[in-house]
């Protein structure tokens, strides 16, 4: 693999610390703040989503604190572990889809790395057969400037290469949990990439959870096009509001190309298009190089706590989030396994390239489509195709007077009355682990 080093001039951006009371309020006392710093550290270290659910119900139970008092206990949160500089390797055991594994972690930490500051952090996937030992190497001397944490699990599977597997997939999140649970990481500057088999696992990660990343580097892999379960082309419209580059050697796999190809045309059309960069270069075959791109203004970007748009596409029930956003049930005619009809004769006629286009177009029949617009003050617009009904998770700057939401949706209006529950706020942050968006509420939105 031909990877160019990075001999950039790099200016650091600042980083901030999460936002501090918010709501006005005063924090709770020292000795109950403490209590309640406890009791958050034994909630999110349980090993599973049914074993913290019911642990948040007990914490409200238990009525230690205020909805306030625990917004501040939640924004406060954090006793990070000490990391020499450099490359860590750690064998840990982590919760996948409800069993332990056995994993093996490299994380580089940079020399300018203070754990009681948030850093960002890039999550990065090795090629097929290999680890994450040294993947950091290429990223080094930008990871040193910026400050930058660079994660490197090494695969758990059995295949060498990205099997498009939700246990790979989970695998990869509780990794990055692990990290943002033993480190300061800035949850709004978590990037994500890799190459060849990390490639694949990047666009298969972030089409399908693409609300937790700050911007996307996949080189020399590509979505899926696969009809049945591995199919994550069908998802595009969920990453086009992220910062992409995409790098990849032009005499490649010439199917790798054509999906990644049909892939950017896709991206480029969509409303939401941010900036999103496909650069293939000539002369290389399964390779790349760094150089040419501006990764300091690349890695400066952030990711939005409370975008004032979410879209989401998605067919699988566990994968329906994004942001505030969050589709709870579908309508029949959304599948995962399908297989458009087409003509012999429309199929004859068109190249690979239209093909996947047609078949991608088709897909969309079957795909669950939700598009949501924060308009302030309680009142959000809804479009959706194939949704049964779904869920905002709102902040109390997101809800109307005296908790009051419209949601125009489908253009007819749908009121309901949200509640600030401690119980919300505890089961949002002890799966999340974030900091910087904390719920309080939940509506449940049914389309007319």
């Amino acid at each position: 693999m031909i990877v160019a080093a990075l001999a950039l001039s790099l200016v650091v951006p600042a980083l901030e610390q999460p936002q501090q009371g918010q709501s006005g309020k005063s924090a709770p006392k020292p000795d109950r703040a403490e209590q309640m710093q406890r009791e958050l550290a034994r909630l999110v270290d349980l090993p599973s989503p049914r074993g913290r659910r019911l642990q948040a119900e007990k914490l409200t139970r238990q009525n230690l604190g205020s909805v306030d008092d625990w917004l501040a206990a939640c924004r406060a949160f954090g006793a990070f572990d000490r990391f020499e500089p450099g490359q860590n390797r750690r064998e840990v055991t982590l919760p996948v889809l409800g069993r332990p594994q056995k994993s093996e972690i490299f994380l580089y930490v940079p020399e300018r790395y203070d754990s009681q500051k948030p850093a960002p952090l890039l999550l990065w996937g090795h090629g097929a057969g290999g680890t994450g030992a040294r993947q950091y190497r290429p990223w080094q001397q930008l990871a040193d400037r910026l400050g930058m944490l660079v994660l490197a699990p090494s695969s758990a599977a059995a295949q060498p290469g990205w099997g498009f597997t939700a246990n790979e997939r989970a695998s990869q999140l509780a990794a990055l949990r692990w990290a943002r649970r033993h480190c300061n990481v800035d949850e709004n500057a978590v990037f994500l990439g890799g190459a060849s088999r990390g490639g694949h696992m990047t666009w298969d990660l972030a089409l399908r959870h693409p609300d937790l990343w700050a911007g996307l580097v996949p080189c020399i892999g590509g979505p899926r096009m696969q009809l049945g379960e591995q199919n994550n082309m069908r998802y595009l419209a969920n990453v086009a509001h992220l910062p992409i580059r995409c790098l990849q050697g032009s005499k490649d796999d010439p199917m790798l190309l054509v999906n990644l190809r049909v892939a950017f045309d896709h991206l480029k059309k969509k409303r939401n298009a941010s900036d999103a960069v496909f650069r293939e270069f000539p002369e290389l075959g399964h390779s790349y190089e760094l150089a040419g791109v501006d990764w300091n203004e690349f890695f400066a970007r952030r990711r939005a706590q409370t975008p004032e748009r979410v879209i989401r596409t998605a067919a699988v029930k566990t994968e329906g989030r994004s942001a505030w956003c969050r589709i709870t049930a579908f309508e029949r005619n959304v599948r995962v396994k399908v297989a458009p009809r087409v003509s012999s004769a429309q199929w004859e006629r068109l190249d690979e390239r239209g093909r996947r286009k047609l078949l991608l177009d088709r897909l969309g029949r079957y795909t669950a489509e939700l598009e949501v617009h924060d308009r302030g003050k309680g009142r959000f617009t809804a479009k959706s195709k194939g949704v049964k009904s779904f869920e905002l998770l709102l902040t109390p700057d997101m809800m109307g007077r005296d908790g009051r939401v419209e949601v125009r949706c489908n253009r007819r209006p749908v009121r309901v009355d949200a509640e600030p529950r401690v119980e919300v706020l505890l089961a949002e942050f002890a799966e999340r682990l974030d900091r910087t968006f904390l719920p309080v509420a939940v509506v449940t939105i049914t389309p007319p």
